[in-house]
């Protein structure tokens, strides 16, 4: 369970600002707090901005759910107007052994595979093995003019994307 002060929007249009949450990364369940109790959402959140301080230098981070339904909780790390670079958060257990113990057991691991969503059509697409072309299709030439060399790679890294996304 993470804890931290978040501003959050609803599917319906409804927004909080400051709420403390608490996130479940394993299994997408959001709560609030109020006093010692601990209160889920009524309504599906769309939306969570949620504030932290790291080593003193105050910081946020954006975290979407796609639809009302969806359990699936993103991050948003790069935006524009076209398009969103999403990284998917998903906490699974995985068995762990210990090297001359008969049984191990089981700790959570965090995994992250990334996305681009594209905003108009909201069709999201794993930017994994993805070309150029294959991720931004009809703004690839605008996309190989900000970065000429993702013309050759037969796949883009998450920095490439990050600075194309910045310039669309």
């Amino acid at each position: 369970h993470d804890k931290c002060n978040a501003n959050v929007e609803m599917f319906n249009g409804k927004k909080f600002t400051n709420l403390p949450l608490i996130i479940n990364l394993v299994n997408g369940h959001i709560h609030f707090k109020e006093g010692d109790a601990e209160f889920q959402f009524v309504d599906a959140i769309q939306k969570m901005t949620l504030y932290y301080q790291e080593e003193g230098v105050a910081d946020s981070i954006t975290i979407l759910k796609l639809s009302p339904e969806s359990p699936l909780l993103y991050e948003v790390k790069k935006t524009s107007a076209k398009y969103q670079l999403l990284q998917l958060i998903n906490k699974k257990a995985v068995d762990t052994y210990d090297y001359g113990k008969s049984s191990g057991g089981k700790q959570f691991e965090l995994f992250r595979e990334n996305f681009l969503l594209r905003v108009s059509s909201r069709e999201l697409v794993s930017v994994k093995g993805k070309s150029v072309a294959e991720l931004f299709l009809s703004d690839a030439d605008a996309a190989i003019q900000i970065l000429p060399a993702a013309k050759k790679r037969k796949q883009l890294s998450v920095q490439d994307i990050s600075t194309i996304i910045a310039s669309l």
